[in-house]
């Protein structure tokens, strides 16, 4: 099982405080984890003239931020949950990533943040950065008052002959189940196969050649997933399989709302020597229509550009 024992909470100038509250007592009290609350400020301005005009504003910022975190922390202290405050300046990706790699965070938490012209698209610039960059496991949650998470739903993708990402698949499956079992979740799976450039192939084959590799390629995807959840140790009478043949770019979000999901475990493709790379176009496209909380898992090894 995955353990939980130091939470890195990022608490921005915006936030619903009960939800923030309520989220982050469900996983901490759960998995028993300390928590550190991290605020973070812009830095002054390089210029003189305007960092003189603007550091009583600075100044003040700092200190009513303060004043949030320590309210924060009062809170969750008092719900039975060990919990810490810690301040930084710069920018807000690069600052967060810092603080979890530098104090050994197991998971980095963060309220989505919407942001301004950007319609039904649930994450905002920070988050993405987050999503890309950060080599440590991060929850992007929505915030809401009704935040019991009755359903969390793992996204996989096999393929038996890439070493990468059927480790990536099992650390993701144990994620999951991990966080389901101790919140008391009902548990989906799913893994979404399609045959590529199946048109074309038709074209230039014969559609009976074509249905004859789709049921190869179709029991073998069967194979994988079964093979993988049996491996990451899932009671397959306890959790709900949905294996779908179609674009994991459009049936991920679908299949995430139609099951009404709260939480979207989901392994960020990336390759674990080339520092930055991470988000390929379908985990882009997805994180850009989801509208619940992700959490994002990285390949074991996979390197921040960010200097720690």
């Amino acid at each position: 099982m995955i353990q939980i024992s130091k939470l890195l909470v990022v608490v921005e100038d915006k936030f619903d405080q009960h939800a923030l509250i309520s989220e982050v007592s469900a996983v901490a009290g759960q998995f028993g984890a300390k928590v550190t609350l991290l605020g973070i400020t812009d830095p002054p301005p390089d210029d003189p003239e305007i960092q003189v005009a603007q550091a009583n504003l600075y100044e003040w910022t700092k200190t009513a931020q303060l004043r949030d975190l320590e309210e924060l922390c009062e809170a969750l202290e008092q719900a039975g949950i060990s919990t810490t405050v810690q301040q930084a300046v710069g920018k807000p990706y690069e600052e967060i990533i810092r603080a979890a790699v530098t104090g050994g965070y197991d998971l980095t938490m963060k309220p989505a943040a919407e942001e301004a012209g950007r319609l039904n698209f649930l994450f905002g610039s920070t988050d993405m950065q987050l999503f890309r960059l950060s080599p440590d496991p991060v929850w992007i949650f929505k915030p809401t008052l009704a935040n019991k998470l009755a359903r969390i739903m793992i996204a996989v993708d096999l393929l038996a002959f890439d070493e990468e990402k059927s480790a990536l698949a099992e650390k993701i499956l144990r994620w999951g189940k991990s966080v389901a079992d101790v919140v008391g979740a009902k548990l989906h799976v799913l893994h979404i196969w399609d045959l590529h450039r199946e048109f074309t192939l038709r074209s230039k084959v014969g559609p009976s050649s074509v249905d004859s590799l789709l049921q190869a390629l179709e029991q073998r995807h069967r194979e994988w997933l079964d093979q993988a959840i049996a491996k990451a140790g899932l009671d397959t009478d306890k959790i709900t399989v949905h294996f779908r043949k179609g674009d994991a770019e459009e049936m991920i979000p679908a299949v995430a709302q139609a099951q009404k999901i709260d939480l979207l475990v989901m392994g960020t493709v990336g390759r674990t020597g080339i520092p930055g790379f991470f988000i390929g176009n379908t985990a882009d496209s997805v994180l850009r229509q989801v509208n619940c909380s992700v959490l994002a898992i990285k390949p074991d090894g996979f390197r921040t550009p960010i200097k720690i």
